[in-house]
């Protein structure tokens, strides 16, 4: 797992974005591409809490912690798999 730090939640939004793709109405993938777009959206929404709260230095940074991770690592694995493929 690579550090979970702004730098890097850029460059694996931009990476995932970039495969996703623009939204399509029509298409083999039209159906698939959309809550692709919207569980990123709602990760990096999650992820970008969690270290506003740690930049901020507030408490509820550590209560926000686990579901940080698992939207992470959410990310990376599927980050993972378009490398694979």
């Amino acid at each position: 797992m690579t550090q979970m730090t702004r730098p890097e939640l850029e460059r694996l939004t931009a990476y995932l974005t970039e495969r996703i793709g623009a939204p399509c109405e029509s298409g083999d993938h039209a159906g698939q591409v959309e809550p692709l777009r919207r569980r990123l959206r709602h990760s990096v929404t999650g992820i970008d809490a969690y270290l506003a709260a740690v930049e901020e230095d507030s408490p509820a940074a550590v209560h926000l912690l686990p579901a940080a991770l698992d939207l992470w690592r959410g990310l990376e694995r599927l980050a993972e798999a378009w490398s694979d493929a």
